[in-house]
């Protein structure tokens, strides 16, 4: 009992965590002036997708990474099947067709190659993970230069950039509130006019992150070991769905605020990252070798993937019934791990 009650404090400090610290790195940048895109582009990605990577590389550092596949392959599963599904049931998704047509089909493109590493040799090795990484700093310079065309122009170059500029300014927007909020206090401050409230914070949120992590990743593999089940299965169902809570509740309250758009991408661009950037580290630091149940895991996130795919790309939005499928998709899923557990 002991293992679960330290599982659920390690999510707990770990999303919490990830929270307290995103939120003061967005006023620390505030007070440096930095421009609200960049804000919004750095902030709200590593806000969403920070559990997955502390958690791959406190589990690359431990050597039980075999969590950290579990958790990306999961978090992928579940961000699609339960939560646009869940979304959608509580008010259907509109697509944007350029989204339907870029970043979902990257997100099945990155999949498959994982997939394909992992095909040749049950083994995820240092060098397919620095490829992972290289990808990653591909997407990043690919988001690089639309921010730079974004911030030149001020003004976004098509529809997709139009939907990253409405999230970037719902950032600013909470920043802006919360530092009106903290502006009834005098700040002490420090170098280049931080308040060290803000870094004291900061480090806080770390701590408790990595704190969060190395509690998570303990937990698991001793839960694993009493039960008997693999560090993928637990990485799959308990962390998956931990660290999957910041998306699930950005997508809920994107959603109630009819910005649909934003739950997609959101969902999409962290299944990418996690992939690229938290997979690739963790397996850099250690290589992952795989169970062949673990295939099936992976057939069902390419499965889930094309399930969103259809009806973006044919109907441009994620209705009720879509929803439903999906849900119903992630029940059945969910089954039939519980059946054959391990």
């Amino acid at each position: 009992m002991i293992q679960y009650l330290l599982l659920v404090l390690g999510l707990v400090l770990l999303v919490k965590g990830a929270d307290i610290m995103v939120d003061s790195a967005a006023k620390i940048a505030r007070h440096l002036a930095v421009p609200a895109i960049i804000i919004g582009l750095t902030i709200v990605a590593l806000g969403t997708s920070a559990p997955e990577a502390t958690i791959g590389i406190i589990s690359g550092l431990k050597g039980a990474n075999q969590v950290t596949l579990g958790d990306v392959i999961g978090s992928s599963i579940i961000n699609i099947t339960l939560i646009i599904g869940l979304t959608a049931i509580l008010v259907p998704l509109q697509v944007d067709p350029l989204v339907a047509r870029r970043e979902i089909p990257l997100s099945l493109g990155v999949q498959l190659v994982v997939t394909l590493m992992l095909l040749t040799g049950s083994v995820l090795t240092r060098s397919e993970s620095m490829l992972l990484l290289a990808g990653m700093a591909a997407f990043a310079f690919y988001i690089g230069r639309k921010t730079h065309r974004m911030l030149e122009w001020n003004r976004p170059a098509d529809a997709a950039e139009d939907e990253i500029f409405g999230l970037f300014r719902q950032q600013e927007a909470l920043v802006e509130d919360s530092l009106a909020q903290d502006r009834s206090v005098a700040p002490i401050m420090v170098e280049q006019g931080i308040p060290a409230k803000l870094v004291i914070i900061f480090l806080v949120g770390l701590g408790a992150m990595l704190f969060g992590a190395d509690l998570t990743v303990d937990a698991s593999v001793a839960i694993a070991g009493q039960l008997g089940l693999s560090q993928e299965f637990i990485g799959l169902t308990l962390v998956a769905f931990g660290t999957s809570l910041p998306e699930l509740v950005t997508c809920i309250v994107a959603a109630l605020r009819k910005e649909s758009d934003i739950a997609i991408g959101n969902v999409v661009g962290s299944n990418i990252f996690n992939i690229l950037f938290a997979l690739g580290l963790s397996s850099t630091l250690n290589p992952i070798y795989i169970e062949p149940h673990v295939f099936v895991d992976l057939a069902v996130m390419i499965g889930a993937t094309i399930l969103l795919f259809i009806p973006a790309i044919l109907w441009k939005r994620i209705s009720r019934l879509s929803g439903s499928i999906l849900l119903g998709a992630y029940a059945v899923y969910l089954g039939f791990k519980i059946v054959n557990l391990g």
